[in-house]
């Protein structure tokens, strides 16, 4: 049963209190992020750690209204958190504590509500004060260290979880600056088209069809954004900690070029990433009702970069390991710095066959 609003208070101060008293340790210079799957909680996320996954996404909560009230918000759902507290116990006592690894919880996936708009980010900064519990044998150490962004689209393209409010794109942005200033990492995983490097339109839809990539075929793909998330980060660049590109987005850019066209793996992702290095993503936003008075927006990625894999065989795809180790190379010998990039980012923990994609990725990445 859920508390009465008067001991949620008390219950909100008392946590607010353990945050404050230890700020979160910030994130490394170089990053894996491997996700768990649809409220997956199992052993598979020791051997990603120990392979070099050092962020840890639990996937997949909700934001609404709070089902004990009916008037007050909450944030719930998700991975069973008595099994979590049970992994991060273990990984701590393996050696993995938070110097290391950080645990963070997302919102959305694909055929996911959005977030209720009725709330605001105060209150629901509340309700994660109230869902993010203290670990079990060390109370001053909360579950998770932050939050992913991982709202999409619906496969019924009538849906209207196919289309970003303004109010639901203000939320993302309110929140993500009250968790950013209250001490926590922030993180958000668009689809490649949600923060598209090739197009500066904006559009609230991710119904959309790419109007250039010929992938020859009838009907149209109809599930492409046209540059959704960037008001978020334009709204508050410095509240957002890293991105994850989906660079396997379906029929996303990264599969057309490589696929369709061709071009070698390696030589597209360096091309793509020394382009988010040097020109960042520009979004005109003029066209938009609501905010056509933020103008065309520049914004520089510097060290939010992770580049999104997945699961194809436990090396990744439409770009492997192999080629991402590659290309990263290459951005190091151009200049870019020893850490050109943040990372990589796969899905997903549960399935076996990623542990070596984690284990690729740290061969060159050192993470362990």
């Amino acid at each position: 049963m859920k508390p009465s609003s008067s001991l949620t208070l008390l219950c909100t101060a008392a946590v607010a209190t353990i945050i404050h008293g230890q700020p979160h340790l910030p994130l490394p210079p170089s990053i894996i992020v491997g996700y768990q799957s649809w409220s997956e909680c199992d052993d598979n996320v020791y051997t990603a750690v120990e392979n070099g996954v050092n962020v840890v996404i639990w996937f997949a909560v909700g934001m609404g209204v709070d089902p004990a009230t009916n008037n007050t918000a909450y944030i719930g759902g998700g991975p069973n958190l008595t099994c979590v507290d049970e992994k991060i116990s273990k990984l701590n006592s393996m050696g993995f504590d938070r110097s290391k690894i950080k645990h963070l919880v997302s919102v959305g996936g694909w055929d996911s509500g959005h977030p209720d708009t009725q709330f605001s980010a105060d209150e629901y900064y509340a309700a994660w004060l109230i869902f993010n519990q203290p670990l079990s044998n060390n109370p001053n150490e909360l579950l998770f260290d932050g939050f992913d962004w991982d709202l999409e689209g619906n496969d019924d393209l009538q849906s209207p979880i196919n289309y970003y409010t303004k109010e639901c794109l203000v939320l993302m942005a309110e929140f993500s600056n009250v968790l950013h200033n209250n001490g926590f990492i922030v993180s958000m995983a668009p689809p490649e088209s949600y923060l598209d490097l090739q197009t500066t339109e904006f559009s609230k839809f991710v119904n959309l069809t790419y109007p250039d990539d010929d992938w020859n075929i009838d009907p149209a793909f109809s599930y492409h954004g046209r540059n959704n998330y960037a008001y978020v980060l334009a709204k508050y660049p410095d509240a957002i900690d890293f991105i994850s590109f989906q660079l396997y987005e379906t029929k996303s850019h990264a599969d057309y070029n490589t696929t369709i066209l061709g071009t070698n793996q390696a030589t597209y992702l360096h091309g793509y990433l020394s382009r988010l290095l040097t020109e960042g993503i520009s979004v005109d936003f003029t066209t938009d009702e609501d905010f056509n008075d933020m103008g065309v927006v520049k914004m520089d990625l510097e060290d939010k970069i992770v580049v999104g894999l997945i699961q194809n065989g436990g090396k990744g795809g439409p770009i492997t390991a192999a080629n991402s180790s590659i290309a990263y190379t290459q951005l190091q010998k151009d200049g870019f710095g020893e850490f050109p990039i943040r990372g990589f980012m796969y899905w997903c923990i549960a399935d076996n066959a990623d542990a070596m994609l984690a284990h690729d990725l740290n061969e060159f990445l050192n993470i362990v």
